[in-house]
Formats: structure tokens, sequence, C-alpha cells
């Protein structure tokens, strides 16, 4: 899945549509005091270019209440999506000419970081298991405070700030 088309927008220095983060981050004060989700897409012939967003459902509650034990974190510290939803999302977006770029979520009282947490599911062993880059928003007291976009280091499990610019 991560071709060379992918490549521009996993190293990241993304340019995002105005009106797409504001969604992004009118969905993360809408969830809160519970984590949003969701994915950004834009046009495969514009590599940097983030141009759509879909908000996703935050499953972690839905999943701590079926096994608190395999799921001990509940909406309010963790986001899960749906897997097979996201990844017919990327399958769909790349036969459509519009790839999925960044999986975004939300951090509540908390910074834009990216977590231990979020490295080892979006990365093992050096790779990087989705092919994206990642957004934070944080929000604190209902209020978005701070993003940040985050990329794979190639080569090892960790992800390192990038530029995302507002158009």
């Amino acid at each position: 899945m991560s071709g060379e088309s992918t490549k521009a927008w996993i190293a990241g220095d993304l340019v995002i549509d105005r009106a797409v983060l504001a969604d992004i981050e009118a969905h993360a004060v809408e969830c809160y005091p519970k984590e949003s989700c969701g994915l950004v897409f834009g046009p495969a012939d514009a590599p940097l270019s983030l141009d759509e967003s879909r908000r996703e459902e935050n499953l972690a509650d839905k999943y701590h209440k079926l096994d608190p034990v395999q799921f001990p974190r509940t909406g309010e510290t963790y986001f899960k999506l749906h897997e097979k939803r996201a990844m017919d999302a990327i399958e769909q977006g790349e036969a459509n000419g519009r790839p999925l770029k960044v999986i975004y979520h939300s951090h509540c009282d908390a910074g834009a970081y990216f977590s231990a947490e979020d490295s080892q599911t979006f990365a093992y062993k050096g790779q990087l298991m989705w092919p994206c880059a990642f957004l934070v928003v944080s929000v604190v007291d209902g209020m978005v405070r701070d993003r940040k976009l985050w990329v794979h280091t190639p080569g090892t499990d960790a992800f390192h700030e990038s530029r995302i610019t507002i158009s």
C-alpha cells in the first residue's frame, strides 16, 4: 500500500484546506471529553494537499464495554477506528485518485503529542503500518489549544513532528 505515490504525504510538510481543518477541530470539540478520530484525503496528483475530512466513530467505549480487560481504556484517553472501514477507505481512495493521507485524533486535556501507544499501533519493527501521516488535536477545557502533524521516522517505530500549513 505504501508505493511511490504515498511517499510525499508520509514524509509530511502537508497543506490542509482551512475548512477541512476547521471541521476536524470542530469534531474534536464536539466529542470532548472523549477523543475524536477521522480520516483526511486529498488528490493523488497533488501529493501534499489535504482537502477532505471524514469523521469516524471512536469505538473505544464500545470495545471497553465488551472486554474491559483487553481494552482497559475508554474514549476519554484512547481512540479506536473501525479497522475494516479504514482499510476500505484506503483502498477506495487509492482506486479513486483520492488517497488517505492523514488519520486524525484528538487528545482531551493533554497536548498534541504522539503517544507511545500511537507509535505501537502505527509502526512495527521499523515499518509504517498505515500509509499516512497523523494529526493530533489538543482540546483543553473544551477548546482547541494546539495541533501537530506526526510522520513516521523510517527504520524505527518512532514518529516526529512535521510541518502542516493551512491554506
